[in-house]
């Protein structure tokens, strides 16, 4: 449980926001986007299982859509933040593939969830406390954010995600981080009035598919 912990939650969490800080938000994306070849990756590792070739191209492809769809060109290739991204994606990768594994080491999918939570934000809050600075006292609507963030954005999202594993295969669930991308675009065509044409339009289309696709492909098949 500790090790899952400090995969899914501690070095996950730690890496995503070095990567935040240090890249544009369309260079991490695409990075992250990655996670689905590397939990494929692990599975073909650590089990000498290889992919099959649809779930693969299709994760492939999820890659090269979120290009089309998020990369503008300009500075942004940070060593350091590709390195977080790239290591963030891969550390969850496999604590994705552990927990599906080890079905979540016997526990119920709350208790899962909270323990990891609990588990990996210890292991982050020595750094904490030792490189960022106090938090400021929060006014009432910042502290409503806050804890929208760690009720919605922390606990049911990770219960939803922690569900996934038992009742999908792990490189299913991670496609589906994909769409949270797909999802922001949308929202800001909806509702800022942004557009979505040639290369970037095709490239959402790209990215629906391919993880369409890993959900279909990867039905008969664990991993």
């Amino acid at each position: 449980l500790l090790g899952v912990s400090v995969l899914n939650i501690g070095v996950f969490q730690a890496l995503l926001f070095v990567a935040a800080y240090r890249l544009p938000g369309g260079v991490a994306a695409i990075l992250g986007a990655t996670q689905p070849l590397m939990v494929l990756g692990w599975v073909w590792l650590l089990e000498q299982r290889r992919p099959r070739w649809p779930v693969a191209l299709a994760a492939l492809l999820g890659v090269g859509g979120m290009a089309m769809l998020l990369y503008a060109p300009g500075p942004g290739w940070d060593g350091v933040g590709v390195a977080a991204a790239a290591g963030g994606a891969a550390a969850m990768a496999l604590g994705s593939y552990l927990t599906q594994r080890w079905q979540g080491v016997g526990l119920p999918v709350l208790a899962l969830t909270g323990w990891q939570l609990t588990l990996g934000g210890l292991c982050l809050l020595p750094l904490a406390w030792g490189l960022e600075p106090a938090l400021p006292p929060l006014r009432v609507g910042q502290g409503l954010a806050y804890g929208y963030l760690s009720l919605c954005g922390a606990l049911l999202a990770y219960a939803l995600w922690f569900r996934g594993m038992r009742r999908l295969p792990a490189v299913a669930v991670s496609s589906l981080g994909l769409l949270s991308p797909l999802s922001a675009a949308l929202l800001g065509a909806c509702w800022l009035g942004q557009t979505l044409h040639g290369w970037a339009l095709l490239g959402w289309l790209i990215t629906l598919g391919s993880v369409l696709v890993v959900q279909l492909a990867s039905r008969r098949t664990r991993g």
